[in-house]
């Protein structure tokens, strides 16, 4: 039987096809990844994602840089071919899953627009997946973490001998967010740590600063803490955390003592227990419902007339207050950032931060608790 043959039009169409599916799944191959990196390594979204085979090492004397728009995917650990020397093995959660170990310089620089994504290959909501990121005696300058999210990790981050800092962050759904080791000197800013198993920070022989940080629905702890130093915290917000709000912390910690400039209780050191009211959340709508200075639902208008009326005095009204706010040059709050677990304007947490000029708001304003509050970029002046 002759073979089938093509007229030119078609085999054309074919090829182009071919070209293009090719074209496709080389831009979605994982680019895997694993063993000791002996030179500066740079990973970008052009090559995103990365897929963590092996334990990945970083010595002393070289450097990761994770750009924005990354994702790193954690597979089940596995003989890597590019490593002569096994990796030592910390513990039995370094052992039973992948993960990175730095000793030398590490970076992790996403954007607000464009975080940088750690999670286990096979991604399921509650299960612990790969190991964390591991840190070793980096020092402010030689190390930052910004503009990231992790999911699924034993610990996400874990720091020894180290002082650097830690911003912008979401930490969801590990077993502990972040452990803070001993004579971890880090400044914990802007994060936000939700649903971890078990506490968005732990601090054993640490000395972390925590500010502006929201600890929400973390099955035991917020934070959990030794004691050795005392704990450093301001202005953070936490809310329905199932064990304790902040374990071993300072007495004063979260013991009502003043109000803010929202006029909301807080402890001495700005702290407070506060619903954080996402937009789109069953609270924030509440809120808006329940805000005179919102028109009336369509549905439950009854005579059109007198809405109509109502809603051209009530728009005169704001622009009235507007007018005012203007010449007072106090801001209308717009929403700040973009994705999940952005503010309302009923939230509580809205410039509710730490003062100061470096904690600032991109807008200039007073700093909002949370993931898109505080000035955007790099660290680089200490804040405190």
């Amino acid at each position: 039987m002759p073979p089938t043959s093509f007229s030119a039009p078609l085999r054309a169409a074919l090829c182009a096809g071919c070209l293009a599916l090719l074209a496709f799944t080389r831009a979605h191959a994982d680019t895997e990844v694993c063993g000791t990196f002996s030179l500066a390594t740079e990973w970008t979204a052009h090559e995103s994602p990365y897929l963590v085979t092996g334990d990945i090492y970083i010595p002393e004397n070289s450097r990761l840089r994770i750009g924005p728009g990354v994702t790193v995917r954690f597979a089940k650990p596995r003989p890597c071919p590019l490593e002569k020397t096994e990796i030592e093995q910390m513990d039995w959660s370094d052992s039973m899953y992948t993960g990175i170990k730095a000793e030398g310089t590490f970076y992790v620089i996403g954007s607000d627009e464009k975080p940088v994504i750690f999670e286990a290959a096979d991604s399921k909501p509650g299960v612990i997946g790969w190991d964390g990121v591991r840190l070793t005696g980096q020092k402010a300058g030689a190390a930052e973490i910004s503009f990231a999210e992790f999911h699924g990790a034993n610990q996400a981050v874990t720091i020894e001998k180290a002082g650097f800092f830690i911003h912008h962050c979401l930490f969801q759904g590990n077993n502990t967010g972040i452990w803070a080791g001993f004579r971890a000197d880090i400044g914990i800013l802007n994060c936000d740590f939700i649903g971890n198993v078990s506490a968005g920070v732990v601090i054993r022989k640490g000395s972390p600063r925590i500010a502006n940080n929201l600890f929400m629905g973390n099955r035991a702890y917020g934070i959990w803490g030794d004691a050795r130093p005392a704990i450093q915290t301001w202005n953070n917000a936490f809310w329905q955390n199932r064990e304790e709000a902040c374990y071993k912390c300072p007495y004063a910690v979260l013991d009502t003592a003043k109000q803010n400039a929202n006029g909301d209780a807080c402890d001495r050191f700005g702290n407070l227990a506060a619903d954080p009211v996402f937009i789109g959340s069953p609270s924030h709508d509440a809120a808006k419902e329940a805000d005179v200075a919102e028109p009336t639902p369509a549905h439950l208008v009854k005579d059109p007339q007198l809405a109509k009326l109502e809603a051209e005095a009530q728009a005169k009204e704001a622009a009235k207050e507007k007018a005012a706010k203007k010449k007072k040059k106090k801001r209308e709050y717009e929403p700040l950032g973009s994705g999940a677990y952005v503010l309302s304007k009923y939230s509580k947490l809205v410039d509710a931060g730490k003062e100061g000029k470096e904690f600032k708001d991109r807008d200039g304003s007073r700093n909002d608790i949370g993931l898109h509050g505080g000035p955007m970029g790099r660290i680089s002046v200490d804040p405190f």
